[in-house]
């Protein structure tokens, strides 16, 4: 047997074991995704005909609504002193 025999049966068996590991790689269960948010808006629509002219009207009403962080709101900075500012 000589060295180039070797080599090849060598980088046949690491070319086999790299496809065996990606392919259990592969197989693994990947996780699943957060489910996304429910929708923070509600539309609505009406349609009025006007009994004279016959003429359509179409009222859209579109509501959203926003959740504000929790807890108590962070106080306003304080005024600074324009007359005790820093002199050297």
């Amino acid at each position: 047997m000589n060295f180039r025999l070797l080599l090849c049966i060598g980088l046949g068996l690491f070319t086999t074991y790299l496809g065996i590991v990606m392919l259990v790689g592969s197989m693994r269960q990947r996780p699943r995704p957060a489910l996304p948010p429910k929708p923070n808006f509600s539309a609505r629509e009406t349609t009025v005909v006007d009994a004279e002219t016959g003429g359509k009207t179409v009222y859209r009403e579109i509501t959203v609504t926003t959740k504000l962080a929790p807890g108590p709101a962070t106080p306003p900075p304080e005024k600074p002193r324009i007359g005790e500012s820093a002199q050297p």
